[in-house]
């Protein structure tokens, strides 16, 4: 009775946990490209595309940054989410930028999980809490320049 009593205690905890599963560990069968170590409690979302003269301007800054912010800030992770037409340009656009982030699956990238945090323009950056709530983003997701984003990153991540 005491084992199965342990078994059943030991199930419950487990739906528990899976039922409090953070946005990166909802979002992490939709993603490709480098695999991430534990759950971030943050996830920023860029979106972004190959064919996109602003975008692969600001690319490269946001590599650089990344590279920078992430040694720091193990809880933060930032994903790529393509408006490419094709997953030939997608994967062109991470190869030649060297983003060393993952990517939302081509064919999931318009999904209504990724969707709902995007804005009518790109480049778009825009940072998730591990509940999924969107932290930077303006009212009715109206764009803002990454930049600016950027600098609210550092301040809710890097603050925490």
């Amino acid at each position: 009775m005491k084992t199965l009593l342990f078994f059943l205690s030991v199930a419950a905890l487990a739906v528990t946990s899976s039922a409090r599963a953070g946005f990166f560990d909802q979002i992490k069968g939709d993603l490709t490209g480098p695999a991430v170590e534990g759950s971030p409690k943050y996830t920023a979302l860029y979106f972004s595309a190959h064919w996109c003269p602003p975008c692969r301007m600001f690319t490269p800054k946001l590599v650089k940054w990344y590279n920078d912010f992430k040694a720091k800030h193990p809880d933060f992770e930032l994903v790529f989410v393509s408006s490419d037409r094709d997953q030939a340009a997608m994967e062109d656009y991470i190869k030649d930028d060297k983003m060393p982030w993952p990517a939302v699956k081509f064919d999931q990238a318009q999904s209504e999980t990724f969707q709902k945090f995007g804005a009518s323009g790109i480049p778009y950056l825009v940072l998730i809490d591990n509940e999924g709530k969107a932290l930077t983003a303006q009212p009715d997701n109206e764009w803002e320049a990454p930049q600016g984003v950027l600098a609210k990153i550092e301040e809710m991540v890097g603050g925490s």
